[in-house]
């Protein structure tokens, strides 16, 4: 067999799930919602610089000006005084308390009285209401337009009427409404962007959160779906009740029955010490389980011999029977029994009782599960008697049908004629150790599609004589059920070609890369129509069902004379 290609693994994300969802979530997620969004934080340094530049601006010019005016030194004390007061209480701009508008209505007259009464337009305060402007156009944003048009047109009045004796004013208002305006637009603006950030965070966290829940719910699954084989197996959970009544109870026999759910029959899942049929009939209980089944407590018999009831062994003297009931119907019944009388009393019966819950709990568990387990397995049981059928029933019959005639008294026993007897039959038990090695070999968390692949095709080439070329590029390794699905499609194909093909060389090539999977099984034999074949010929319909499984795209091309292509492709995470 000749090997195409390295095989180079980059286990992607979906290969640690398990690992990674078992770690501790990052802080980061888990307190998303608590991380206020970005604007908050520049906009609270911007108004505070913006605070102290035009203030300390304001007393600069101011002092250089007219360093003995009292006013201008009054005015230089209620700005400093309000800009420390806000330096250090750092107004809470994320929740915009009602005392904001306030603030700013406060912090917009200072400012708008300093620069008035030092000069107007030429007063070293004018650029003081840009700070309370900018913040109103936060506060207000787009739900009060006209209040913002209120302010800003009250600034210019007031600029207006400090500065009415210039003539030239006009223009230097005109000037100064316009970026007054800026800045109270600013302000809307960094708002607008504060909301907007404020939604998309809020959003982004309830994805996070349900991502998290999703994780946590994943991992518990995964837990569970470990334990199930062991701990919902019918036969586990009869054996650990066995186990735990034996322990605490001596008793003689022990026999549990399960109800069928689509008859009146009780079929025994448990007899110890003694021998019970199959099934039985509601009718042919003892009538100590008869009557247990009409109450919710389990019966206790001191002595059977004493009483007219009778349990299930023939020597029982004493007994404790009990119904579990789950989902509102008796689900199974106990009977324990002992060859010694009163041995059990109403004692006895009361601790049993008490377990009677937590037992039909697990026993109506194991019931749904070996009924969904055989939901599942019905589908491979189907796979496998067609293989039989195909591959050893046929070569039985005529085997059969050889011995049959060479049985007959007046059949000449030729030496060639029992050898090709025995060929078939060493055929046969060939074929039977390929369809077990088949079954056997398998996809796990261990073995890969390509390292299976490798072994089976080795022997697939001795047995069938076919040259066989395998090509595998593994860049990402999708999940084992997966794989387990294209493995069972490639067995068949190959099969298809070794059987009907009439093939000489076949073509295997599976790539996992790029978020897509592609595999293909390319033989030089005779071909078919596919279109005109019936559909349960070659293996096509189990194909097609694999590939429905995991959600691929199976194409089979073919012509007579020109052999036939079987090609997978499904989309897979990166």
């Amino acid at each position: 067999m000749k090997h195409i290609g390295p095989m180079t693994y980059h286990p992607n994300e979906a290969m640690n799930t398990h690992r990674d969802a078992t770690e501790a979530p990052s802080p980061l997620l888990a307190k998303t919602d608590s991380v206020n969004p970005p604007t908050l934080p520049r906009l609270q340094f911007l108004a505070t610089g913006a605070r102290w530049t035009t203030t300390l601006l304001g007393i600069g010019i101011a002092t250089w000006r007219d360093p003995g005016n009292p006013i201008a030194w009054a005015c230089a004390a209620s700005l400093v005084a309000f800009t420390v007061w806000q330096t250090v209480e750092r107004m809470d701009l994320e929740s915009t308390p009602r005392h904001l508008p306030l603030v700013v209505v406060i912090e917009l007259l200072i400012a708008i009285i300093a620069a008035s009464v030092t000069g107007g337009l030429e007063s070293p305060y004018v650029l003081a209401p840009m700070v309370p402007l900018m913040l109103a156009g936060y506060s207000w944003g787009k739900t009060r337009a006209r209040g913002l048009a209120y302010a800003e047109g009250a600034v210019i009045v007031a600029l207006g009427f400090a500065s009415i004796a210039s003539p030239t004013s006009s223009r230097s208002t005109l000037l100064l409404g316009i970026v007054y305006s800026l800045c109270t637009i600013l302000g809307a603006v960094i708002r607008r962007l504060n909301d907007d950030a404020s939604i998309q965070q809020t959003a982004a966290a309830s994805q996070v959160s349900s991502m998290i829940r999703a994780n946590d719910m994943l991992v518990t699954l995964h837990a569970l779906a470990q334990t199930l084989p062991s701990s919902l197996d019918l036969t586990e959970v009869t054996d650990s009740l066995r186990l735990r009544l034996r322990d605490q109870y001596s008793y003689t026999s022990l026999l549990v029955l399960v109800r069928e759910e689509s008859s009146e029959l009780w079929r025994t899942a448990l007899a110890d010490g003694v021998r019970a049929d199959k099934t039985m009939r509601s009718c042919d209980l003892p009538i100590a389980l008869q009557m247990a089944q009409t109450t919710n407590q389990p019966l206790a018999v001191g002595d059977l011999l004493a009483s007219t009831t009778t349990g299930y062994l023939p020597d029982a003297r004493s007994g404790i029977y009990a119904a579990l009931h789950a989902r509102g119907k008796v689900v199974a019944l106990i009977a324990i029994e002992n060859a010694e009388p009163n041995t059990y009393g109403q004692i006895e019966a009361i601790e049993f009782g008490s377990i009677t819950g937590s037992l039909a709990l697990a026993m109506d568990n194991a019931i749904w599960f070996s009924h969904l387990r055989r939901f599942g397995a019905e589908a491979e049981r189907s796979r496998i008697a067609r293989d039989l059928h195909d591959r050893v029933a046929q070569s039985l019959a005529y085997v059969a049908f050889e011995l049959e005639r060479l049985s007959d008294e007046n059949a000449v026993r030729s030496t060639a004629e029992i050898g090709e007897v025995r060929d078939v039959i060493r055929s046969v038990v060939t074929e039977l150790r390929d369809t077990l090695y088949e079954l056997r070999a398998s996809v796990s968390s261990e073995s890969d599609f390509a390292g299976v692949a490798e072994r089976y095709l080795d022997r697939y080439e001795r047995r069938t004589g076919l040259a066989v070329h395998f090509d595998h590029n593994v860049l990402i390794r999708p999940a084992v059920a997966v794989e387990q699905e294209l493995w069972r499609i490639t067995q068949e194909a190959l099969e298809n070609a070794a059987r009907h093909a009439r093939a000489e060389t076949v073509k295997v090539a599976y790539s996992a890369a790029s978020g897509q999977i592609v595999l293909i099984v390319d033989d030089d034999g005779i071909g078919f129509m596919p279109n005109m074949h019936d559909r349960d010929r070659f293996g096509l319909v189990g194909m097609r069902e694999r590939a429905d499984a995991i959600g691929a795209e199976l194409q089979v091309d073919s012509w007579p004379g020109r052999g036939t292509r079987i090609r997978v492709k499904m989309e897979v995470g990166s």
